[in-house]
Parts: C-alpha cells; sequence; structure tokens
C-alpha cells in the first residue's frame, strides 16, 4: 500500500505502485479535475502540482510520490470558496469547452508561486506544453493576470497584519 498526500490530507492508496497518478485520482480518490488527454504527458489536461512543480500526471507513478506534497484543481478551492486562480477564470469567462483549463490552471498556480511577478511573457512559455483548441488563449492568459494580481494582494496584506 502506498500512503500519498494529496490536498494537504494523507491517503492510503491500494493501486500498484506503478501506477499513473491520473488513474489513483480519477478512479480511487474521485478527484476528477485532471482529465486524461493523451497519455503521454504531451497536451497538459492531467496537470497537478508536486512539491510546488506542475507535473503531467498521466505519465508518473505513485511509486515516486511518497512523502510528496500533491496539489490538485480540487485543493486550490471550492465552489462554495474557490482561490484566486478559480475566481480568476471563472470572472474572465476562460473556459470554452473547459478540458483543458484545469491543467493550465494548475500549471499558472505553480508558476505564480514561484514567481508572483511573472510576466505575460514567462507566463506563455510556461503554458506551451499545454494543448487547447477552443480558442480562449487571450482569456486565459487575463485570468492568470487577474489571479497574479489578487495572489499579489493577498501576500502584501498577510505582510501588513504581521
Amino acid at each position: 500500500m502506498t500512503t500519498l498526500t494529496v490536498n494537504g490530507e494523507s491517503r492510503s492508496i491500494k493501486a500498484s505502485p506503478d501506477t499513473p497518478l491520473l488513474y489513483v485520482l480519477r478512479d480511487e480518490l474521485g478527484l476528477n479535475a485532471a482529465k486524461y488527454g493523451c497519455g503521454l504527458g504531451q497536451c497538459g489536461a492531467c496537470t497537478v502540482i508536486v512539491d510546488g512543480k506542475a507535473v503531467f500526471s498521466c505519465v508518473t507513478p505513485i511509486m515516486v510520490l511518497e512523502g510528496r506534497k500533491i496539489t490538485t484543481l480540487e485543493g486550490l478551492g471550492s465552489v462554495d470558496a474557490p482561490g484566486p486562480m478559480q475566481r480568476a477564470f471563472i470572472a474572465e469567462q476562460a473556459a470554452q469547452c473547459g478540458y483543458c483549463i484545469p491543467g493550465m490552471m494548475m500549471r499558472a498556480q505553480a508558476l505564480l508561486e514561484r514567481d508572483p511577478h511573472a510576466t505575460d511573457a514567462t507566463i506563455r512559455t510556461e503554458l506551451q506544453p499545454h494543448l487547447c483548441r477552443c480558442g480562449t488563449h487571450m482569456r486565459i492568459l487575463r485570468a492568470i493576470s487577474r489571479a497574479a494580481e489578487e495572489m499579489k494582494s493577498k501576500a502584501a496584506d498577510a505582510r501588513t497584519e504581521r
């Protein structure tokens, strides 16, 4: 049995150690935001954050994840209390079909956590591994910039309160 820390909660996993994380998230833990796209780590639909880095969960076996912090889109907020990235994507109406959006949100979240002042060029470069055919790219970029501003504002407020 493998133990994974997903969205801050320790979970005992029954799946074989060579099982890709995506299948464990969806089939065993009921976390369905990460999507199966290509199964080859080439489209980005399955992206989650592991120890602060965006990773393709479809090609990452759970055997390499024990003791590491895994965050899925569900870990950024809830329907009742969405996080800054989720609120920004809603406000900018950045999703068309929505299939690729969870992966893009997770990659953007990882970027902004390590570089809150990421430039538009950096954001565009970071999103290059993601495939989207719906044409909402400009709204996606606006949403990420909006999330960055909110996250910076919250960080500044937290520093002021100390």
